[in-house]
């Protein structure tokens, strides 16, 4: 470091601070780049954290129930943390889990983490997060829909997105519309059906409860939640599922019942993960800023602990993405 200082005319705070990404002006950065470039110089991650009191170690805590979903988060994840010289620990934790504690511990013990990030839907997974704050790890979530004051998190507007997608089905002259909701255990899941029941009563529209059930966030929750809506009797003209992997098991179920998508049954989904443009016909959705939400709550989490370590304050910032609704032929038609 000091040898990349003396190179670009700089000191080796400066240098430290470029390298962590911290503000300083375009020029001086360029100029500490080019010295890095020049001398091939590699931040050592071991030797960092012997000479502070941060690991450069984060924590990203999965379910593998939201498959595509986390997939992609992930994916988002890996790459900001490497671009800030950080490593990623994935540990696998199981919603509903009763070992929870067990799992913080053995984890906080091998390795010294600096905070932890926490997607759906262990977000909301509220004795997780007690384990974290009894074992003084610091979290940022990611959507959650349970206890917003508790910690710093990133998000869009579920009620909203949810909202003017219902809008998009009713515009397009459906009146009886069915609506996947996600797991019951889960505030987003509350928060996005209150959104599909407003939308619905703001246009005149009762709610006909033989075409709401639950579908639990996956795959196979959707395709029986399709299976019983279809069953119920009652005039269904489309389908509305509360996250992709839902969604694409409602368009899978209605062909296999030997009916059209959108012609006989329109479906709209929500996240706009891969398999929303992979599935025939592509699904409309709402779409979730996935990559920027992930890239943020690595920076929300960092700044987080910065402050905590160099002020001794805690930073419960809330980072609302904008959302779109992205039209596709599973509604349209081709």
């Amino acid at each position: 470091m000091k040898d990349v200082a003396s190179r670009a005319g700089v000191s080796i705070m400066t240098v430290s601070r470029v390298l962590n990404n911290d503000k300083v002006s375009e020029s001086t950065h360029d100029r500490v780049m080019e010295a890095v470039d020049a001398l091939n110089y590699r931040l050592n991650v071991s030797a960092r954290s012997l000479s502070g009191s941060q690991s450069y170690l984060l924590g990203f805590f999965y379910d593998n129930s939201l498959g595509s979903y986390i997939s992609q988060y992930l994916i988002g994840v890996l790459q900001r943390c490497n671009e800030l010289g950080y490593h990623l620990v994935l540990e696998s934790c199981t919603y509903g889990a009763d070992n929870v504690e067990e799992t913080v511990s053995e984890l906080t013990s091998r390795y010294m983490l600096d905070g932890v990030i926490l997607p759906p839907p262990l977000c909301e997974f509220l004795p997780l997060l007690d384990a974290l704050e009894d074992a003084n790890v610091r979290y940022v979530r990611v959507g959650p829909g349970l206890e917003l004051d508790r910690s710093a998190f990133v998000s869009i507007d579920d009620y909203q997105a949810t909202y003017e997608m219902t809008e998009h089905l009713i515009d397009a002259g459906h009146k009886n519309i069915g609506f996947i909701k996600g797991d019951c255990h889960q505030g987003v899941a509350a928060t996005r059906y209150r959104g599909f029941c407003d939308a619905l009563a703001s246009h005149g529209l009762a709610i006909n409860e033989a075409l709401v059930t639950e579908g639990d966030f996956n795959f196979a929750g959707g395709m029986t939640a399709c299976e019983e809506i279809l069953d119920s009797g009652e005039p269904v003209s489309a389908i509305f599922a509360s996250n992709d992997d839902m969604a694409s098991a409602v368009i899978a179920t209605v062909h296999r019942r030997g009916l059209r998508v959108p012609e006989d049954i329109a479906v709209a989904g929500f996240d706009d993960t891969a398999i929303a443009r992979s599935i025939w016909p592509q699904l409309t959705t709402v779409k979730q800023p996935i990559d920027q939400m992930s890239t943020d709550s690595v920076d929300l989490l960092i700044e987080a602990i910065r402050a905590d370590s160099l002020l001794g304050i805690k930073l419960n910032k809330r980072d609302i993405l904008p959302h779109s609704i992205v039209v596709r032929s599973s509604t349209v038609g081709e």
